[in-house]
C-alpha cells in the first residue's frame, strides 16, 4: 500500500496488487460510519488494475483501521458459519 495523497480530511491509497473487490468492500464498510462522508474504490489505470481507495471524512486513517477490523470480524463469522454448514 502506498499513500498517494493525504490532506486533513482526505486520503487516497494505492492498493497495489490487491483486488478491486477488497477495496470496494472496505469502501462500503467505511460508508456505514457517520464520520466518513465519501469512500470509493477505482482502478489507477485500466491495464494496471491496481485499486485506489479514496476516503473523505474525519480522521480517515483511523476510520480505515476500524473498518478493516470490522471486515475481519465479519470474515471470521462467515468462516465459522460455513464450517458449521459443511
Amino acid at each position: 500500500m502506498k499513500i498517494l495523497e493525504e490532506e486533513k480530511n482526505s486520503l487516497k491509497i494505492l492498493m497495489e496488487g490487491m483486488d478491486i473487490g477488497a477495496a470496494q468492500a472496505l469502501a462500503e464498510q467505511l460508508l456505514e460510519n457517520k464520520e466518513i462522508t465519501f469512500a470509493a474504490a477505482i482502478y489507477d489505470h485500466p491495464t494496471k488494475r491496481n485499486p485506489i481507495l479514496h476516503v473523505k471524512g474525519k480522521n480517515p486513517k483511523k476510520e480505515i483501521l476500524k473498518a478493516l477490523e470490522a471486515l475481519q470480524e465479519e470474515s471470521h463469522a462467515f468462516e465459522e458459519a460455513l464450517r458449521k454448514a459443511v
